[in-house]
């Protein structure tokens, strides 16, 4: 059999987001990892994520406004290489 249905890269909702799951930036190289989600799951409530940079090891806020695609495998988001310096820090 040629690949499965498991491997397929489909769109999921921010519940469903892959644990540790590579984040992409907006020229597609992969800028982290997904560490943690941020949100109200009894609510629905989707607030972002804290992203752990490939560069540096920083961990950063980014905000849902900026994930415009959660899949099965990645987190895309709209994020430039210039703006990652500039996210807010996890405290």
């Amino acid at each position: 059999m040629e690949g499965s249905e498991l491997d397929e890269e489909r769109e999921v909702a921010w519940l469903a987001m892959p644990e540790k799951a590579p984040v992409m930036g907006e020229s597609g190289e992969e800028i982290g990892r997904m560490e943690e989600l941020l949100g109200d799951k009894a609510g629905d409530i989707f607030h972002g994520i804290v992203l752990k940079l490939a560069r540096g090891g920083r961990k950063v806020e980014v905000r849902a406004d900026r994930i415009p695609k959660i899949t099965t495998r990645r987190v895309y988001t709209d994020l430039v290489a210039d703006e990652l310096e500039h996210l807010p820090p996890i405290r």
